[in-house]
């Protein structure tokens, strides 16, 4: 998706798993109005974007991804991610530094996924893989396929009746006969169960090539020579799993002079939907210092 016109101040947002491009909608018009043009990307299997036929990683990604940016005669932009989305675009700063002006990473990208889940207790390990796998009459709403998108849509609004319902059409695909949503995607991520997600930590080696993209990503080694400023934006809201103040610390002490760290407790994980007036003002301070 994409708001405003390109005139040199560019800002690129990759929303996070099972979410799409109108994830930045709420945003959208404040960048815009900073005068940025601003670029929502649905990656893999994500929005309306198909799953690959072939075995593609977050670096083919970040290829793909650059190719869009030349299209629009993009030549630097700020980019941004939530969660896995954060990831993805560690990634395209590691394969394209000279395309970035600076980085946004709430929530992902800034701390080894690997390394989270090496430094929790097992209590909480367990409980988190307790989470993975969605339960069956959830999986029925939203992981078959359906008949017509209006069904899904009917589905959506029975777990959720909010303003922003509309956006789930941007998630929508065709395929053949039927209509689909999330169909197929947590096996794509191959996190559909615990067995799954334990084989992505623990032997990448024998999962996909865009599964072990996860664990592949290592921000302390890609971030050792950063140039650019980068904001981490971390979640510590109240029963957090994940503690990742350790790790991101360790990233901002390589770069002081370069990396901001902004901690919020609105939430444990999606800041920017939880606090959105705390995340509007937390992107334009970083961004009116660039």
């Amino acid at each position: 998706m994409k708001w405003g016109e390109n005139k040199g101040k560019v800002f690129v947002w990759l929303p996070g798993s099972l979410l799409s491009a109108y994830d930045f909608y709420p945003f959208a018009k404040e960048l815009v109005n900073q005068g940025y043009c601003v670029l929502s990307i649905d990656h893999y299997g994500h929005g309306l974007t198909e799953i690959p036929k072939e075995d593609l990683d977050f670096w083919n990604f970040a290829d793909d991804l650059a190719h869009l940016l030349k299209h629009e005669e993009v030549n630097q932009t700020v980019i941004a991610g939530f969660s896995r989305g954060a990831y993805l675009a560690t990634a395209f700063y590691q394969k394209y530094p000279e395309m970035v002006r600076a980085i946004i990473l709430e929530e992902g990208g800034s701390v080894s996924f690997k390394r989270m889940f090496d430094e929790m207790e097992q209590d909480k390990l367990e409980e988190f893989l307790l989470t993975v796998e969605f339960p069956d009459d959830l999986k029925e709403l939203l992981f078959a396929a359906y008949g017509s998108d209006f069904e899904i849509y009917k589905n959506i609004k029975s777990l959720e009746d909010s303003d922003s319902l509309w956006q789930s059409f941007g998630f929508m695909k065709r395929k053949e006969k039927q209509w689909i949503l999330y169909k197929g995607l947590n096996e794509y991520m191959h996190m559909q169960d615990r067995l799954r997600y334990l084989q992505v930590l623990n032997s990448p080696e024998s999962t996909s090539k865009y599964a072990a993209s996860m664990v592949n990503i290592d921000p302390l080694r890609i971030y050792a020579k950063l140039d650019v400023p980068l904001l981490i934006i971390e979640a510590k809201g109240p029963d957090d799993l994940f503690d990742t103040s350790k790790g991101n610390n360790d990233l901002k002490n390589l770069h002081p002079d370069l990396i901001q760290l902004k901690v919020y407790d609105c939430d444990n994980h999606n800041l920017h939907y939880a606090c959105p007036d705390q995340f509007k003002e937390t992107l334009k301070f970083f961004l009116d210092k660039l």
